[in-house]
C-alpha cells in the first residue's frame, strides 16, 4: 500500500521532543549507574572519574528535559493541532497567559513539569551536595528515569506480554487513531475538527492555575531530597551526618509544598464553586497529607540535631513523606477517584507503571530501615517528659495520626479494588464501602482536635530545653502567654458570638479548644521571641512560623464556623432542583430575575444584566448589585457591584455551567458570590404548561416579567368568569403582580367545591402579559394553598446566585504569609548552619 503524503503537518519538532525525551531517559540511567559506581566505589580516583561521568550524563539529561519541555511549548502555542496533545489542551482563542497551563492540564504534561524540577534541583546539588553528592544523586536520577518511562509512549508487543509504556505527549492525531477514515485524506488537517483545538478546561482559565501547579510541582520535587539524604545515610550506613546538610532541604520543601496547597486553596476560594476554600476533595487531601509528614520530619530531625533522639523516626518520616507523594500521584493519575473527586486525572492506562514507580522506591527504603534498624545510634536514656525533644515527638505523632485518617479515608476506594482483588467481597459478601456523605463534619470532627493539640505544642514547646526543663521555670515563663490566651479566648468568643453547634455540643467544646490553641500558639510564640530570643529575629524563624501556623488556624476556625449563607432560598422555590452530584444545597441559592431587587440578609441584589468578556469570548460576566439598607425603599448605606462570571454551553458539556466567583473584600470579611444556575444564549423556554407553586399568604412568585404576592384569601370571591351556585364552597386568591415595563395588576383566581365531591376553580388572566394563574388545592394543615401559573414562551431572564459571608478570611491569609516568611528565616539560619 502506497504511503500517504500528508499536507501541512509539522514534524520536526515531534521528532526533536522524542529525540530528547529518548535522550533524557537513556541519560538518567547512566546518570544513575555513574553515581552508584561513585558510592560502591572506595578508590578515590575512581570515585571521582564517576562523580564525573554521572554529573555529566546528568547535565545532559536535564538539557534533554529542557529541550522537551521548550518544543511541547513551541507546539502548543503555534497550534500544531496534528499532535494530539496541542489538539487536546490547547485552542486559537486561547489567551498567552494560559497556554503554560495547558501542560500541566494533561498528564503528560504535569510529569514533564516533575521532571523539570528535579533536573533544577538535581543540577544545584551537584553545586552543593559535596560528599554526599554521590547517594543522593544517586536517587534524584533513578527518580528521572522513572518520570522518563511515563513520556516514552513505546508500545511493547511481545509474544507473551504486550504493555504501552508512558504516553508521549508528541504522538500525532494519525498515530492515535490510524483507523479513522478521515486520516485517509492527505489534507486531513483542513477539516473543520483540526482547524481548532478542543481548547483548555475552563476551571482551568485562571491566572492561579498558571502558578499554582508550578508551585506544588516544586514541592513534590523537593520531597525526594530529604528522603534521598535519609536513603543515602541508610545505604553508606553513615546514619546521623546527613540530618545537618538535608535540614535547609527538608524545611524548604516543606514550605514549598505547603505554599503549592495554599495557593490551590486560593484558587479554590477565587475560582472554583467549593464554596471556600477547601473542601476535604481527595485530591486536596492527597496533597496535604505528605505534608503532614514532612512538617512530622522536620521536628523529630530538630529533636536529634539537639539531643539525640528520634533518628529512626526521622528516617521513617522522610521516607513516608516521598512515598505518600508517590501513592498520591497513583490516586491522582489511575482514575480510582474518578467517581469521589472532580480534580482527578483520567486513567492513560499507566496504572501499572505508577505502582511500580512507587514500589522501587518504597520497598528497598523500608528494608533498609527494618534491616540496619539496629545499627542506628539512639540514646538508651528515655527522655524527659519536661524535655523538648520528648513534645517534639509526640506532635511528630499527632500529625502522623491525622495523616493516617485522612489518607485510609480518602483511599476507601482503594480498598474496594484490593477487596474485588482478593475475592473478599464475594467471600464474606460485603458491599463496597461509601465515601463520606458529610465528608466535611467526617475529618473536622477528628481533625479539629488533633489541630487542638499541635497548636498547643507549638506555644509550650517554644519555652521548653533540650533534655530535660526545670519545671517552675517553665511555668513562670508560660504563666502570663497562658492567662492573656484565655482572655483573648473568651473576649474573642463572646464578641465574635463563637457558638457553632451545628453538629452537637461536644463540637462546640473542640472549636473553643481550637480557638484557645490558635491564640495561645500567636501570643506564647510572640512572647518567646521578645522574652526569651530579647527580639533577636535570627533565631526567630522557629517562632515566626508557628505565629503563622497559629493565624492560619484561627482564620480558617473563624472564617469556617461563622460562615454566614446570604442568598437563603426562603420561598423555597428552588426545591429538588440541584442533584446530589451538584454539591449545592437548594435552600442556599437564590433566584433572581432581572431587575428585581431581592432580599439577602442586609442587602437588596439585582440582577442588572450579563456582558461578554473583551479577551475571553466564551466568558459571560453577571453584574450584581449590592444595596445594604433596612428596606427596599429606604436609602442605601452602602452600594458595590460583583461581577461573577461563568462559560456558558461549554465545549462538549453543552447545558453545562462553570462558573467562577468574584468577591467583595473588607479588612474583617469577604462577601463570595457566583452563579449556579443561568438560561443558556438563544435558548427558548416553553413555559405554557402551567407550573405547580405551593405558597402561604404573603410569599412572591416570580414570572420573566416580574413577580407576585399572594396578600389574602377571601370566602364568597366576586370574579367575572365565576358564577356560583347553591351549595358552593369558594374561596378566592387575591394577588397582587408586579412587573418592571408594564406596571401592576391585580387577579382573583377562585377555588371551589360543589356538590360537596366536585372541586373545580375558575382561572384568571392579564391579556398583556399573556399570564394565567389558577387556583387547585388547599392545604389546610399547612396553612398554604396551590397555584399554577403559565405565560408566554419568552424567555425568562434570570439568574440563581449564591452568596457566603466569610469573616475574618484575611486572618488565614495574613497567617499563610506569616507561616512562609518563618520557614525562609529558619532555612536561612540553617544554611549558615550547614556552611
Amino acid at each position: 500500500m502506497e504511503q500517504i503524503k500528508y499536507a501541512g503537518e509539522h514534524l520536526l519538532p515531534g521528532q526533536l521532543g522524542h529525540f530528547f525525551t529518548i535522550l533524557a531517559f537513556v541519560a538518567s540511567m547512566v546518570a544513575t549507574v555513574a553515581y552508584f559506581c561513585s558510592v560502591q566505589q572506595k578508590d578515590e580516583l575512581k570515585k571521582a572519574s564517576w562523580l564525573k561521568m554521572g554529573r555529566w550524563a546528568f547535565i545532559v539529561q536535564a538539557f534533554s528535559v529542557f529541550a522537551v519541555f521548550g518544543i511541547l511549548y513551541y507546539i502548543i502555542s503555534h497550534h500544531y493541532f496534528e499532535y494530539k496533545y496541542a489538539w487536546q489542551h490547547s485552542s486559537r482563542d486561547l489567551e498567552v497567559q494560559y497556554l503554560l497551563s495547558c501542560f500541566w492540564e494533561g498528564q503528560e504534561g504535569s510529569f514533564l513539569l516533575w521532571s523539570v524540577w528535579h533536573s533544577v534541583l538535581g543540577l544545584i546539588l551537584i553545586r552543593t551536595g559535596k560528599k554526599w553528592e554521590g547517594p543522593v544523586m544517586t536517587v534524584l536520577a533513578f527518580a528521572q528515569i522513572g518520570l522518563g518511562t511515563m513520556l516514552l509512549g513505546i508500545y511493547l508487543d511481545l509474544p507473551w506480554f504486550e504493555y504501552k509504556v508512558g504516553s508521549s505527549p508528541f504522538i500525532l492525531m494519525r498515530q492515535d487513531a490510524p483507523d479513522s477514515p478521515i486520516f485517509m485524506n492527505p489534507n486531513y488537517l483542513q477539516f473543520k475538527q483540526f482547524v481548532d483545538g478542543n481548547g483548555l478546561n475552563v476551571l482551568l482559565k485562571n491566572y492561579w492555575m498558571v502558578i499554582h501547579p508550578p508551585i506544588l510541582f516544586l514541592g513534590f520535587a523537593s520531597c525526594i531530597i530529604p528522603f534521598a539524604y535519609a536513603v543515602g545515610g541508610l545505604w553508606t550506613r553513615n546514619y546521623g551526618d546527613w540530618v545537618k546538610p538535608a535540614m535547609p532541604w527538608a524545611l524548604f520543601a516543606t514550605m514549598v509544598l505547603g505554599t503549592g496547597i495554599m495557593m490551590g486553596a486560593a484558587w479554590a476560594y477565587e475560582s472554583l464553586t467549593f464554596g471556600g476554600y477547601w473542601a476535604w476533595d481527595p485530591v486536596e487531601n492527597a496533597s496535604l497529607v505528605p505534608w503532614l509528614t514532612l512538617v512530622a520530619g522536620v521536628h523529630t530531625m530538630l529533636a536529634y540535631r539537639s539531643s539525640g533522639h528520634a533518628l529512626r523516626s526521622t528516617f521513617f518520616f522522610f521516607i513516608i513523606s516521598f512515598v505518600l507523594i508517590l501513592y498520591s500521584t497513583f490516586l491522582t493519575r489511575s482514575g480510582i477517584l474518578g467517581q469521589t473527586s472532580v480534580h482527578s486525572f483520567t486513567d492513560l492506562g499507566m496504572s501499572g507503571q505508577l505502582l511500580i514507580f512507587m514500589g522501587i522506591f518504597t520497598i528497598p527504603a523500608f528494608w533498609m530501615l527494618i534491616a540496619r534498624n539496629k545499627d542506628i545510634p539512639k540514646i538508651v536514656k528515655e527522655e524527659s517528659t519536661y524535655s523538648r525533644e520528648f513534645w517534639l515527638f509526640v506532635g511528630a505523632l499527632i500529625l502522623m495520626v491525622s495523616a493516617v485518617q485522612i489518607t485510609f479515608t480518602t483511599s476507601i476506594p482503594v480498598w474496594n479494588k484490593l477487596l474485588d482483588l482478593f475475592g473478599l467481597k464475594k467471600l464474606f459478601n460485603l458491599e463496597d464501602f461509601a465515601p463520606p456523605t458529610d465528608p466535611v463534619f467526617h475529618y473536622n470532627q477528628i481533625q479539629i482536635w488533633l489541630a487542638a493539640i499541635v497548636g498547643t505544642l507549638t506555644a509550650v514547646v517554644q519555652y521548653m530545653k533540650y533534655k530535660d526543663t526545670p519545671k517552675g521555670t517553665l511555668w513562670k515563663k508560660l504563666a502570663w502567654p497562658t492567662i492573656i490566651s484565655a482572655a483573648l479566648t473568651v473576649l474573642i468568643g463572646w464578641l465574635g458570638k463563637v457558638n457553632y453547634n451545628e453538629f452537637g455540643p461536644g463540637f462546640l467544646v473542640a472549636i473553643y479548644l481550637m480557638l484557645f490553641a490558635s491564640v495561645y500558639a500567636v501570643v506564647a510564640n510572640t512572647g518567646y521571641i521578645f522574652a526569651v530570643l530579647k527580639g533577636k529575629t535570627k533565631a526567630a524563624g522557629a517562632s515566626v512560623a508557628h505565629i503563622g501556623f497559629g493565624l492560619t488556624l484561627l482564620g480558617i476556625l473563624i472564617s469556617s464556623s461563622k460562615k454566614e449563607v446570604l442568598s437563603v432560598d426562603k420561598m423555597n422555590m428552588l426545591a429538588g432542583y440541584f442533584t446530589k452530584e451538584s454539591g449545592q444545597k437548594s435552600q442556599e441559592n437564590t433566584l433572581l430575575p432581572k431587575g428585581l431587587p431581592v432580599q439577602m440578609g442586609p442587602y437588596f441584589v439585582t440582577y442588572r444584566g450579563d456582558s461578554i468578556g473583551t479577551a475571553d469570548k466564551e466568558k459571560t460576566f453577571f453584574i450584581v448589585d449590592y444595596e445594604k439598607k433596612e428596606s427596599l425603599n429606604a436609602a442605601p448605606t452602602e452600594r458595590f457591584t460583583l461581577y461573577p462570571d461563568a462559560y456558558l454551553n461549554v465545549k462538549g458539556q453543552e447545558g453545562q455551567l462553570s462558573p467562577n466567583p468574584d468577591s467583595k473584600h473588607y479588612l474583617t470579611r469577604d462577601i463570595f458570590t457566583y452563579v449556579t444556575l443561568a438560561p443558556m444564549k438563544g435558548a427558548v423556554t416553553d413555559t405554557l404548561p402551567y407550573e405547580k407553586h405551593t405558597i402561604a399568604q404573603g410569599d412572591t412568585i416570580f414570572f420573566s416579567k416580574g413577580f407576585m404576592v399572594l396578600t389574602a384569601l377571601k370566602t364568597g370571591p366576586e370574579q367575572k368568569n365565576y358564577k356560583p351556585e347553591p351549595g358552593d364552597i369558594a374561596v378566592g386568591a387575591e394577588i397582587f403582580v408586579h412587573t418592571r415595563e408594564n406596571g401592576d395588576f391585580n387577579m382573583r383566581p377562585v377555588y371551589f367545591i360543589r356538590d360537596s365531591t366536585f372541586q373545580g376553580n375558575v382561572p384568571d388572566t392579564i391579556a398583556p402579559l399573556s399570564l394565567a394563574v389558577r387556583f387547585t388545592k388547599i392545604l389546610p394543615n399547612d396553612n398554604k394553598v396551590e397555584l399554577e401559573i403559565k405565560e408566554s414562551r419568552d424567555p425568562m431572564d434570570f439568574i440563581v446566585l449564591k452568596a457566603l459571608v466569610f469573616p475574618y478570611i484575611n486572618v488565614l491569609w495574613i497567617g499563610i504569609i506569616v507561616m512562609i516568611i518563618g520557614f525562609v528565616m529558619s532555612i536561612r539560619q540553617r544554611m549558615k548552619g550547614a556552611k
